[in-house]
């Protein structure tokens, strides 16, 4: 009898082992604690020397605004999703989600290009200044004994205005500089909330509005905490995520059944006439895994950031927070047990997380912008010295590589050349001479990834069958990836000088080869003398020449302009200032 009664207790305890429930269960369950999640920022970058950057980003592109203000007006939005876990309004999704990317790498190249063209025009508008100053001295020079004494007042009065217009400019250029360690990139949140499955969303107003609480702060872990601003779960919220008793990872098989509630592509694809809906998908388990993440075969679009992945029975495995990339249909979770850690503060600091707690004005905590801090200038220099190391040699293949072809701006005359383009550049200079070398005679850090190189040019003209050098200083631009994005000259000293530099005769731009009609000197002017680039008063002014300077007279250029060399530049004066005339 005891037998009998002992088969029927064990038959009956087999036919009541519990099955899973159905998938559609699961997803009536779960799918109310579900949100859709919208983030509005803005990014705001300091520099040390007092600009301020305001930006989002848009298909992994930074796009800049004239103040903050406009940010705001239009600040970036993203989508995830999120799920409460627990009855105190707090929600789990990813740190991507709620503190987007900065892209700082393109950021920082952009606001280096802003600085550069900004230093280009003040450089710019102090050269035209300089040169309307010479056009003074010239008009001085030439008509002082017919001017009468208002006249000259005038002119010493404009001379003047433009000499502090020229100083304002110069201090300008100087407040340019900025140390990059001491930059500061802040995320600006507007506004930060969640929308309920199954309702209609029409406006902003119909998202709840929430504040971030919590982020992992290791950079494996894709995990935040948000919660709602009243601190309350809603009552229509019947069932939360439990953290308790969670699968460790190693119960966790090769192609169990996983199932994730989400918005995948947020709000477009979630909205429908009924509502926003979520979307229930099914996949497996198809890779061992580890502490840091999940692999299964469920396929995912921007949106499903945050969402939660299930078991068979409904226990919470992992967080949604990337697909491969290469491969359609397989997607990455943080899991659960990670979520965990962060929500019981096992590894979060709670200094760092209390500052969170701010919405209109939240800051993120000080980091250092990835305007990458300049390799030393000894980097740089070599740089250079093998890039024309390798132009002697001819070696194009070597050359190029010293290049950002994926970047390059400018090439001498070439705006954003190509590949082909610099090749042709290369061998049709090379093709019209013969055993060219660069004697490098300086390098100079002009700012950060900046390199003003003066050299002498030495090579073989074909055509005119004879040996030549031509001095010039030619400007090297690095970009974040440590290879030259420009390169074109400059004059390395224009427009007024002081006596002490310019009588210092080892400085100059031009070489001095010694070959000239003969030496002499300036014919008593009253200011210093304009050395032009051109035989015209109104080209570029290479140099302004001391009244007491040496003069090689290299060459009789018109009836007007002689071009001689002054302190080792190289330029046209006009004849009637030198004491020796032809």
């Amino acid at each position: 009898m005891k037998k009998i009664f002992l088969l029927i207790f064990l038959v009956t305890i087999f036919n009541c082992k519990k099955n899973p429930p159905e998938p559609t269960e699961l997803y009536n369950k779960f799918r109310n604690s579900v949100v859709l999640i919208q983030n509005s920022y803005y990014f705001k970058t300091s520099l040390d020397n007092g600009f301020e950057f305001f930006y989002t980003i848009e298909n992994d592109e930074p796009v800049f605004f004239e103040d903050e203000e406009e940010a705001r007006l239009n600040a970036g939005i993203s989508f995830g999703t999120g799920f409460f876990i627990s009855k105190n309004g707090e929600l789990a999704t990813n740190r991507h989600v709620i503190y987007p990317s900065k892209n700082n790498e393109l950021v920082g190249e952009q606001i280096n290009e802003y600085l550069e063209n900004l230093r280009y025009k003040v450089k710019k508008a102090i050269n035209e200044t300089q040169s309307e100053q010479s056009k003074l001295v010239d008009l001085w020079n030439e008509y002082y004994d017919y001017l009468d004494y208002d006249k000259k007042a005038k002119i010493k009065d404009e001379y003047s205005s433009k000499k502090n217009d020229v100083l304002e400019l110069e201090q300008l250029l100087e407040n340019l500089n900025f140390n990059p360690i001491n930059t500061i990139t802040e995320l600006k949140r507007v506004f930060l909330g969640v929308a309920f499955d199954d309702t209609h969303v029409t406006s902003i107003n119909d998202f709840k509005e929430c504040v971030a609480i919590k982020k992992s702060d290791d950079e494996n872990v894709d995990l935040a905490i948000i919660q709602l601003k009243d601190k309350i779960t809603p009552q229509r919220i019947t069932t939360v995520f439990s953290l308790e008793k969670l699968h460790s990872n190693e119960e966790l098989k090769l192609n169990d059944n996983v199932y994730m509630i989400g918005f995948n592509h947020g709000f477009s694809l979630a909205n429908t006439d009924n509502g926003i809906k979520s979307q229930f998908t099914h996949g497996t388990i198809t890779q061992d895994p580890d502490m840091n993440r999940i692999l299964y075969s469920i396929p995912t679009l921007p949106g499903s950031s945050g969402s939660p992945v299930i078991d068979k029975w409904g226990n919470l495995v992992a967080i949604n927070f990337a697909k491969t990339s290469d491969f359609q249909g397989f997607s990455f979770g943080v899991p659960a047990l990670q979520l965990t850690s962060l929500y019981k503060n096992l590894f979060i600091n709670e200094n760092k997380v209390s500052k969170t707690n701010e919405l209109n004005h939240f800051t993120e905590q000080k980091l250092e912008s990835n305007i990458n801090q300049a390799k030393p200038s000894e980097y740089y220099e070599n740089k250079i010295r093998g890039l024309l190391n390798a132009e002697d040699q001819r070696d194009f293949n070597t050359v190029i590589s010293f290049y950002d072809l994926n970047n390059i701006k400018r090439y001498w005359d070439n705006s954003n050349p190509s590949y082909d383009e610099l090749s042709q550049a290369y061998y049709k200079a090379w093709k019209a001479t013969e055993q060219s070398s660069n004697s490098i005679i300086s390098i100079n850090k002009e700012w950060e990834r900046i390199y003003d190189v003066n050299l002498d040019y030495t090579f073989y003209h074909k055509r005119s069958e004879e040996w030549k050098t031509v001095n010039s200083t030619v400007r090297f631009v690095f970009g974040q990836n440590e290879k030259i994005i420009e390169v074109y000259g400059i004059d390395s000293k224009t427009l007024e000088q002081s006596e002490a530099s310019s009588n210092d005769s080892t400085t100059g731009s031009f070489s001095d080869t010694g070959e000239y009609l003969y030496v002499t000197t300036f014919d008593n002017p009253v200011f210093e003398l304009s050395l032009y680039e051109k035989p015209d008063i109104n080209s570029i002014v290479r140099y302004k020449c001391p009244k007491n300077a040496q003069v090689k007279v290299i060459e009789k250029h018109n009836e007007t302009f002689y071009k001689v060399i002054v302190n080792g530049y190289s330029g046209f004066v006009s004849r009637k200032w030198l004491k020796r005339q032809f």
